[in-house]
């Protein structure tokens, strides 16, 4: 073996300049966004300078955890929830309860979950952060959660009646579909 041959035991090595394709990576300055809050539009139904057509707005929970009446409303509470959340979900949507439904979906899931599982206080919960959301009152998941596992009969019942406080006043939607402007039919010629 001559002293000028060089032994190669794997592929050639390269300069990196050689290989264009395992160059480093260039870095590229990243575009810079702002970011723009989104403005605090007022709830579905709000009208300027009257009620809403959910009823009172803000403030905590006006119906206290341990006031079980009416009689009917404890009752329901206590023997049949699913019932009394599918009659407050009713109350949401008409508070006047004329096409009133009791045995809507709320009732009929809450129902469900709660006779196959045994976990209805979870859907229950869930109804009780969207009271808390629609009408704007005070609390957090956390507290809706306890109350929801700890008294279930107690929480629909506070539920039920804070809907009645609330929507008192309210105004139903009485307003249908409003067409937009861009969206009538042209006259023909």
């Amino acid at each position: 073996m001559d002293t000028n041959e060089k032994i190669v035991t794997g592929p050639p090595q390269l300069p990196p300049q050689e290989h264009p394709q395992y160059s480093q990576p260039q870095v590229y300055p990243q575009p810079q966004v702002e970011y723009q809050a989104p403005r605090a539009q007022p709830p579905m139904g709000t009208q300027a300078g009257g009620p809403t057509a959910y009823g009172q707005q803000g403030g905590k929970f006006q119906a206290g955890l341990c006031d079980c009446g009416p009689c009917s409303s404890c009752l329901l509470g206590w023997c049949l929830p699913c019932i009394l959340v599918g009659q407050t979900s009713e109350r949401i949507r008409d508070p006047s309860m004329q096409n009133a439904d009791l045995m809507n979906s709320d009732c009929l899931i809450h129902g469900a979950i709660n006779c196959f599982t045994g976990c209805g206080w979870i859907y229950a919960m869930l109804k009780r952060g969207e009271i808390r959301e629609r009408y704007q009152i005070e609390g957090s998941g956390c507290n809706d959660c306890c109350v929801s596992f700890w008294c279930s009969c107690c929480a629909v019942i506070q539920q039920d009646n804070e809907v009645k406080i609330r929507q008192k006043n309210a105004q139903p939607i009485a307003e249908g579909y409003q067409p937009q402007p861009g969206m009538q039919i042209p006259e023909q010629k």
